[in-house]
This record gives structure tokens, sequence and C-alpha cells, in this order.
């Protein structure tokens, strides 16, 4: 029984430590290591990894993109959108957490005012 319980103590430390670790990251840095490789430095885009332009799109046209990916809410099949879905799930595997609202205003801020 004290075994079990040394165990589940661990857990659940182990658990609140992946939580703080997701906080640790801001947006910029998440963008900077994750996203930057097929959407660009500037967010301008890398079509040889199919990365679409993020420049141009207003803060609630990126949030909704966000939310829409983190939802699954795209039908497409063998798409871009199948690649970022898989993608969120990666950085968040790394213990990174992406806030839609708080990206969308990160990339907006940054790149989409150009």
């Amino acid at each position: 029984m004290k075994t079990i319980k040394l165990l589940a103590g661990a857990v659940i430390a182990c658990g609140l430590s992946v939580c703080a670790n997701a906080d640790e990251y801001t947006q910029g840095e998440i963008y900077t290591a994750m996203c930057q490789k097929c959407h660009g430095q500037y967010a301008e885009g890398n079509p040889a990894k199919k990365g679409p332009s993020l420049i141009g799109k207003t803060k609630e046209e990126l949030s909704v993109d966000i939310y829409e990916l983190e939802s699954g809410g795209y039908q497409s099949s063998g798409s871009g959108h199948d690649i970022m879905e898989y993608n969120l799930g990666v950085i968040e595997n790394k213990g990174m957490k992406v806030n839609p609202d708080k990206m969308a205003e990160y990339i907006y801020t940054s790149f989409g005012k150009k």
C-alpha cells in the first residue's frame, strides 16, 4: 500500500511538473522553435515545406485558424491542415502549450502589420 501511495505521489508530481513547464514558454519562443520552419522566420511562408504565409491575416482570423486546428475542425484529408494538427500534438508533447489567442496576437503584432 505504501508503494502505491509513493507511486501515485510521483505521478502527480510529474504531472504538475509538465503543467509548470508548459507555462515556461512564451508564444514567441514556441513560434521560433516550432513554427518558423514551415511558416518562415517572419511568417512569410515556406513553399518548400508547404507552409503558408501568415502575413495579412487579422488577429481574429489567426486565432480562429488555430482554434480550428486544435479541435480538428478542418475536414480535409492529406492537407496541410492535417500536418498542422499533428504538429500541434508534437508541440504539446515537447511540453509547450499554444494559446490560440496569444499566438494570434504574437503573429499579428510581430509580422502581420507589414
